[in-house]
């Protein structure tokens, strides 16, 4: 089920994009997202058993987790016309904006500590076990304050969903 909340309002505070995502936006999104998470899904299926037979363990889903948003990519750029090919190191284009596909387990979000936060949107795929959907959501015009401070012995940057509330819109939440 669709429920896309980001209340463009002064009253609230709440950040109102430029160029919000449109109904037929939202749909192909979710689409794409879904279609790569079935295939995932197929997959575990048929491979766990064979896995489990040699006495090794399926590789979880973050292990393929960047084959899987390349897929998502692919699959929004079909869906939305809107959406093109990234240029440079984004992995998506939209009305000359960078986005990024990420996918993180359970929940939030997580970033290289070495990326340079440049104004770009996030569309980020939260999971649980290793095909399952929580939530799908948006992250407007990222700031570099969003995240957790960069760490000497960390690789890895959190994005804080108290600083960046304001700029998140979830466009799906599973049932």
């Amino acid at each position: 089920m669709t429920q896309s909340h980001l209340v463009a309002s002064e009253k609230t505070g709440q950040y109102a994009p430029r160029s919000p995502l449109s109904d037929e936006e939202l749909e192909g999104i979710i689409l794409a997202v879904k279609s790569a998470f079935r295939k995932l899904k197929n997959l575990y299926e048929k491979i766990t058993p064979v896995f489990d037979e040699y006495g090794f363990k399926a590789p979880s889903a973050g292990v393929i987790a960047r084959d899987l948003s390349e897929k998502i990519e692919t699959s929004i750029i079909q869906h939305c016309r809107t959406f093109t090919r990234g240029l440079k190191f984004a992995d998506l284009n939209r009305f000359n904006k960078r986005w990024e596909v990420k996918i993180c387990k359970d929940s939030g979000l997580t970033i290289n500590q070495s990326s340079v936060i440049e104004g770009e949107n996030y569309i980020v795929v939260n999971y649980e076990g290793n095909s399952r959907i929580k939530k799908i959501w948006v992250l407007w015009e990222a700031q570099d304050e969003f995240f957790s401070e960069r760490r000497k012995n960390s690789n890895a940057r959190s994005v804080d969903l108290k600083k960046s509330a304001s700029h998140v819109q979830v466009i799906y939440t599973a049932n």
